[in-house]
């Protein structure tokens, strides 16, 4: 009976400690989305990646391009398909002028982990914004061929998951 008590005793210290640390990290997570412009894409961001859970400030930042890079690969090979699809010449070459943009963009989130890597946090942000750029200014070429909902979708989650990435970089000290 002694031994029983210990043992459940021993087992709720050990559980109430890994509340405080899922709730810690939790907290972490919160204040640094809070902290961005687009808190939503941020929490969707470290919702995406379970390691997000155990990373201080610095880590998130990674976590942040690693989520804009995928993001960005999805929806280059989304719009990809449209260019080969699309007959009409004035729309195959937005959606051509899109694509290098979207290749520039995905360059510039790659510089932004090298930047990262080097802890140079200040240029990886400033990279994100430049992908960012590159993202709007695809849009606003489409635009005016009603892309489809589907592109459009893929688009404006890549801005903001770009947008967070630089909200998140920009907190590491």
């Amino acid at each position: 009976m002694a031994f029983t008590c210990k043992f459940v005793i021993v087992l709720a210290a050990i559980f109430m400690g890994l509340i405080a640390y899922v709730s810690g990290d939790a907290r972490i997570i919160n204040n640094v989305c809070r902290k961005t412009t687009v808190a939503s894409y941020c929490h969707k961001c470290f919702g995406m990646y379970r390691r997000s859970s155990h990373e201080d400030v610095k880590a998130l930042g990674r976590t942040s391009i690693d989520c804009a890079s995928q993001q960005s690969l999805n929806t280059m090979e989304l719009e990809g398909k449209f260019v080969v699809n699309v007959t009409n010449y004035a729309v195959k070459n937005a959606y051509v002028d899109c694509s290098l943009k979207l290749y520039f963009g995905d360059h510039k989130i790659t510089t932004a982990l090298q930047s990262w890597q080097n802890a140079r946090y200040a240029d990886a942000g400033n990279q994100m914004l430049a992908a960012l750029q590159a993202v709007r200014d695809c849009r606003a070429a489409l635009q005016k061929f009603n892309p489809s909902p589907a592109l459009v979708v893929e688009l404006t989650t890549l801005q903001g998951f770009c947008q967070a990435a630089d909200g998140v970089l920009k907190q590491i000290k």
